[in-house]
């Protein structure tokens, strides 16, 4: 079998393992929801072994890596703010934002033979892709919160068993708490190695802007929830950043218009 179509099988298997897991989860199956996670993650982890084999790098290059990493990352989130923080109830949302990633993964070509142009020779490129790997996939998870937080308070269901003991606007805000400094890592990192690569540390490209925009978004939100007189727009300026980050994230790559002459390389 051709190394793509693997490639495309494993994928499959993953993102039907954690959907299998998230209905589990919704159903009470906690044993067979764990297992399925479980497994779900193990084939992810094999999709980025035989990618990282093939390529002879780690495969972190295109879209359709990034989106493979992504959807790897969210299980091992879960399990360290469930130990951390004791949000136990959000395997359900964890499992389902990992099947996500993996669906637009299988709508992009397996670019299974990339390999790093010289711009990406860096020592910064995996520190720097990781970091906004795990922010994105934490922020994914937090909007998805605040948005069911939102629906669930305008229906009346404030007592609602899983709310009750933190609440979907704490754990959106904590697991922001977690995701930030990774975002923050990136940016900074990013204008390092921009530095090294392009001798500037900013260019004002695209991707650089929507990046800073999407950053400083997320810093109106946390002011908003800290500032009892703007608490009420916390949500709407939640919503906004992360609108902000799919624009950084899918817009800026694939839309002609946006796109990033200096980040080409980020395309699928």
């Amino acid at each position: 079998m051709h190394v793509n179509e693997a490639v495309k099988t494993l994928i499959c298997v993953a993102a039907a393992a954690y959907a299998t897991a998230g209905f589990a989860f919704a159903f009470r199956r906690m044993r067979a929801g764990f297992a399925a996670l479980a497994a779900g993650w193990l084939v992810n982890a094999a999709v980025i072994a035989v990618n990282w084999t093939v390529a002879g790098t780690p495969p972190l290059g295109s879209m359709y890596h990034v989106l493979v990493v992504l959807a790897v990352c969210l299980p091992p989130l879960y399990l360290f703010l469930a130990v951390r923080d004791r949000l136990t109830w959000l395997h359900a949302y964890f499992a389902f934002a990992s099947v996500a990633p993996l669906v637009g993964a299988l709508c992009m070509n397996p670019d299974t033979l990339w390999r790093r142009m010289p711009a990406l020779q860096s020592a910064w490129f995996v520190p720097h892709v990781l970091a906004y790997m795990l922010s994105y996939a934490l922020a994914a998870v937090a909007v998805v919160l605040a948005v069911t937080g939102m629906v669930r308070g305008r229906a009346g269901a404030a007592g609602c068993a899983v709310a009750r003991p933190r609440g979907y606007d704490v754990a959106a805000h904590r697991i922001l708490l977690l995701g930030f400094p990774f975002m923050t890592f990136g940016l900074l990192s990013g204008m390092i190695w921009a530095d090294q690569a392009w001798s500037a540390y900013w260019s004002w490209d695209p991707k650089e802007v929507w990046s800073l925009i999407t950053w400083m978004l997320y810093l109106v939100y946390f002011h908003c929830r800290k500032s009892a007189s703007l608490r009420t727009w916390a949500n709407a300026a939640h919503c906004l950043a992360f609108a902000a980050l799919l624009t950084t994230f899918l817009l800026v790559n694939l839309l002609p218009k946006l796109s990033s002459a200096l980040h080409s390389y980020a395309t699928s």
